[in-house]
């Protein structure tokens, strides 16, 4: 009799513990409040981020409580979906990480969430480049590729730390009548638009007078603006007349004190009469070093440069 009681109670104790199991398992899965994913820097507004979820039942209403980059990210009040707004501001050299409070309800209870975006660093001529993004990662580093103006102006506005030399944008964009030089000679701007140190040049733009040009050389000299002037990187590529728009692709070389940018043309170049305005020349080719001077007159041809290295 007590073994059978005992046998009773055993059994009892077994039915009670697999209920308590089953129960315990067939709930909702307990409420993960922290949401963790990755985004490429510079995505494009709209992209969809991540989407959330919750265990409150009835109709439910999403918000952001608080982010920590303001109007980074918004979200669909209904559906839950977190999508990109100001995709300026996923820039990975100046946060890597964005986090945000989500508040959800469903009028009686509420719920929050953590929400931590990871920002994935990217080549960022790279990321401002679109129908010349092959020929960039079809190319050996010290290569200048030829890019479009808009994407030249994206790199100039968008890249952090950037200082533009050479022509300044007012000369460039002085009403005066642009004119042709012959060329065949090193030429600078001797004004004050200079590449602060340990700066990297990635882009280059000039006003070509000719088609078919080939040969023409970007040029750098640090330290004294007479020279010696070096080539930065290979020639630039083919082009014709006009303005015409370049990348510099993988230059790891920062300019070692402050440099000073020229350009070597085999061809005729575009230039403005520019009062006051003081520029150099060396008469003997393709030389290293400014040997005449004078004033007036405004070369145009720009480069961008970075203190901040942006890419691979």
């Amino acid at each position: 009799m007590n073994t059978k009681i005992k046998l009773s109670t055993l059994l009892l104790a077994f039915i009670l513990v697999s209920c308590s199991n089953e129960d315990d398992t067939s709930g909702e899965a307990p409420t993960n409040n922290t949401i963790e994913v990755s985004i490429n820097e510079y995505p494009t507004s709209g992209d969809l981020v991540t989407t959330i979820t919750s265990n409150l039942i009835g109709d439910l209403s999403f918000s952001i409580a608080s982010q920590s980059v303001s109007q980074a990210m918004g979200i669909d009040s209904n559906s839950g979906e977190i999508r990109v707004l100001a995709w300026q501001e996923f820039d990975y050299e100046t946060t890597t990480e964005i986090t945000l409070t989500v508040s959800i309800t469903n009028g009686t209870d509420t719920e929050e969430k953590n929400v931590i975006v990871s920002i994935i660093n990217v080549d960022d001529i790279w990321a401002f480049l679109n129908s010349s993004r092959n020929a960039y990662e079809n190319a050996a580093d010290g290569t200048w590729v030829m890019v479009t103006e808009s994407e030249y102006n994206d790199l100039a506005n968008y890249m952090a730390e950037v200082t533009k030399s050479g022509a300044t944008d007012s000369d460039l964009l002085n009403s005066a009548n642009i004119n042709a030089n012959p060329g065949q000679a090193l030429i600078a701007n001797l004004n004050e638009s200079t590449i602060p140190a340990s700066s990297y040049v990635y882009a280059f733009k000039h006003y070509s007078w000719a088609n078919n040009v080939s040969g023409t050389k970007v040029k750098l000299s640090t330290g004294t603006e007479l020279g010696a002037y070096e080539a930065l990187g290979e020639a630039l590529p083919e082009h014709n007349a006009e303005y015409n728009h370049f990348v510099l692709k993988g230059n790891a070389t920062p300019t070692t004190s402050v440099g000073y940018l020229a350009i070597y043309v085999n061809n005729s170049i575009g230039y403005k009469n520019i009062s006051g305005s003081p520029y150099g020349w060396g008469s003997d080719g393709d030389t290293d070093f400014l040997t005449n001077g004078n004033v007036g007159a405004v070369f145009l041809y720009q480069g961008l440069s970075t203190t901040l290295k942006q890419w691979d």
